[in-house]
């Protein structure tokens, strides 16, 4: 049976402070309001009716998507087509926007959990009693994104106008599935990206200076050659910041499973198809660093989330690595975008990528849909063979 609660004036986007439902004692209530915790204010929030759905019983599967660009499936499109658009809209007046780009192709809607016969994104889309699917992953993300400190009173550490994640209610105890990427943006691969396909010297002999502010310790790293700070910062920064990441997921969701997914080598055949366009490109020695730190950025996810299980956390680290030898940018089949300058609505070239002298997309460097299909067969391969607790 489903209880709906309709607009009960017709007031749409002029809809009263709020509007409560007054059920039958046991039943589902919900509260309507134009106000929410996200957001600036200054749009509007319509709405025309809810719904209850009823279901048989608990749901098999109550899985949370969670973390960055490489989870919410940025560059999983075809240009605008599969991003949900109230994750793709920005206003050219005012410069709000939201760009967490959650496409419908993201890995985690690929992916089919054990003993299931459709992926998760089939089974939500078809509204199955058997799921209930968050996907709330945000391009940009950083591990502040996640859990943020309790002084962001003021949204400091807010993504895309939406609330950190872990805030947004959706893990509890009736979560049994975690999924995650995080680490890379802490760890600066867009501005380390950037150096390297700039002029001048190697990317890994140029000097630190990327200062994030926001309480992260950046002053022992400023100055230092990339090769020595990019290390340096992922062991002493991004490791406990994942660390601190897991361990607050789990304290919302102490049944779940958490899956911490690594990230693919950026680069193949030495990125020699970035090297067409005059004053860009990437050498192979700066392709092998360059993979070479992914591969260390690997090496310490693995490691953090296997000191976090020896806790008693129930997390797994899923290595795409072997899935995507050969397909990464310029590789055969391409399964991750190059330089990408078609862009999406949401796209701002001056705060994605502030390093370049011209506008690409934040698809740029992204795995394509191909690419969320092989992060979909890691994850897949990573429940196959999950460790007993």
């Amino acid at each position: 049976m489903a209880v709906v609660l309709q607009d009960p004036a017709g007031l749409g986007n002029e809809v009263a402070d709020a509007v409560e439902g007054h059920l039958q004692p046991g039943t589902p209530s919900v509260t309507l309001t134009n106000t929410t915790a996200d957001g600036s204010g200054d749009e509007d929030v319509a709405w025309g009716a809810v719904a209850f759905q009823g279901l048989p019983g608990k749901p098999n599967h109550t899985v949370v998507a969670m973390g960055d660009s490489f989870s919410s499936g940025e560059g999983a499109s075809e240009g605008h087509r599969d991003y949900y658009p109230e994750t793709n809209w920005r206003n050219k007046v005012s410069g709000d926007r939201d760009g967490c780009h959650r496409s419908t192709y993201a890995w985690s809607r690929q992916a089919k959990l054990p003993g299931e016969q459709l992926s998760i994104g089939e089974l939500d889309d078809n509204w199955s009693a058997r799921m209930d699917y968050r996907l709330i992953a945000c391009s940009g993300s950083r591990t502040y994104n996640v859990i943020a400190p309790a002084d962001n009173k003021d949204g400091t550490y807010d993504n895309s106008g939406e609330l950190p994640q872990i805030e947004q209610g959706y893990l509890d105890q009736n979560t049994d599935l975690v999924t995650i990427s995080i680490g890379g943006n802490d760890s600066r691969f867009g501005y380390v990206i950037t150096q390297c396909m700039g002029p001048g010297n190697p990317c890994q002999e140029k000097k630190f200076d990327n200062a994030e502010g926001k309480g992260v310790p950046d002053g022992p790293y400023q100055g230092k050659p990339l090769a020595e700070a990019i290390p340096d910062l992922i062991s002493d920064v991004v490791a406990p910041s994942i660390q601190k990441t897991i361990e607050a997921i789990h304290g919302k969701s102490q049944n779940a499973r958490i899956v911490l997914m690594g990230y693919p080598p950026l680069l193949s055949n030495d990125a020699s198809c970035l090297n067409k366009i005059p004053l860009v490109g990437i050498s192979p020695e700066e392709s092998q660093w360059l993979n070479g730190v992914a591969d260390y950025l690997a090496q310490t996810m693995f490691e953090t989330a296997d000191l976090v299980r020896k806790h008693g956390v129930d997390v797994g680290y899923a290595n795409p690595q072997a899935f995507f030898h050969g397909k990464a940018v310029c590789g055969d089949p391409e399964s991750i975008h190059g330089i990408v300058t078609d862009l999406t609505d949401s796209d701002e070239p001056k705060i994605d990528w502030p390093f370049f002298q011209f506008g690409i997309s934040a698809q740029s460097f992204h795995p394509k849909i191909a690419g969320a299909r092989l992060y979909a067969d890691t994850l897949e391969a990573a429940l196959g063979s999950w460790p007993k607790k």
